[in-house]
């Protein structure tokens, strides 16, 4: 109960600067390790805090500077662009847990009903956003994947792109079916330049398409951990290495029994970021279809078609 009266006390103070103008939009508001200094809090009680100001969408995020004051949305009249861009901004910050087209509408300052001649519903408004993000992609990425660079580069180039987005956007790789896809044009052409790639090496139609479905799931499947991890983050305060630490001395009391975990875990510089991950799934999948590719080369051509 304390706890909860403290983060709605540092929140109303946070909250007042913001109505009174002393932080505008663009500032700065102070972190949560300044706020657990400052106010003598813990720092997942400053974490909530943050929190709560980016639910009533008074700050938000912004990677590599900070949480800032967030700006209201005003000017130009309702469009669907505007309310795609809403609602991509509220998954950002808050993932599709907290996406809704009342959310949305508050975030634009209109009617909840007047949404609806722009998008029909909800799965609508997330497919446009889908493919929104997807086309923000293809302008940077068209100069090396539509070039006749080699499979291999289009291929690292892609995975890279894709992953960019996914930690970008965490809500994106929950937003994606690899076995239902959504009619996504401009994620179609992230299709279309994996299947180039892979056919231009070798490899006949149907395993190409495999393959390709298989080299995007890969990294679709190691992002579906970045939403939960910043959530997690949030809740308690604690990065994954500050989180491992704490668990340091529950791991060890059954370490004995695994000698090939204990013996990988005294090493001091061991990197198990999602991002290291990415890398060695990349590195280890690009491997494997160069392999293939090889196995295609010597592979008969009338027997080149499964």
């Amino acid at each position: 109960m304390k706890q909860n009266t403290t983060t709605r006390r540092i929140a109303d103070r946070l909250r007042e600067q913001i109505r009174r103008g002393a932080l505008g939009p663009g500032d700065r508001v102070p972190s949560a390790r300044q706020i657990a200094r400052d106010d003598g809090v813990a720092l997942a009680t400053a974490m909530k805090v943050l929190t709560q100001l980016q639910r009533e969408r008074l700050v938000r995020v912004v990677p590599g500077v900070g949480t800032v004051v967030r700006a209201r949305e005003d000017g130009p009249e309702l469009s669907r662009e505007r309310v795609v861009r809403a609602a991509i901004a509220i998954a950002d910050d808050e993932g599709l847990a907290a996406l809704s087209m009342r959310a949305v509408a508050t975030e634009l300052g209109v009617a909840t009903m007047s949404l609806y001649r722009h998008v029909p519903g909800k799965d609508e408004l997330v497919l446009a956003m889908v493919d929104a993000v997807m086309n923000d992609s293809l302008a940077p990425a068209r100069p090396v994947l539509a070039q006749q660079a080699g499979w291999r580069a289009r291929l690292e180039r892609l995975a890279r792109l894709q992953w960019e987005l996914y930690t970008r956007h965490p809500w994106l790789a929950p937003a994606l079916s690899m076995t239902r896809p959504q009619l996504s044009v401009s994620g179609m052409q992230h299709t279309e330049w994996a299947l180039a790639a892979l056919i231009e090496a070798g490899f006949p139609p149907a395993p190409a398409m495999r393959t390709c479905v298989a080299f995007m799931a890969h990294v679709r499947g190691l992002a579906m951990s970045v939403e939960p991890e910043r959530e997690a983050e949030r809740d308690t305060g604690m990065n994954s290495e500050e989180w491992m630490a704490a668990q340091e001395q529950r791991f060890a009391a059954v370490m004995p029994r695994f000698p090939r975990l204990a013996q990988v875990s005294e090493i001091a510089d061991l990197d198990m970021s999602l991002d290291a991950l990415f890398e060695c799934g990349l590195a280890c999948f690009l491997a494997g279809v160069e392999v293939q590719v090889r196995a295609c080369a010597a592979e008969p051509p009338g027997r080149r078609s499964t």
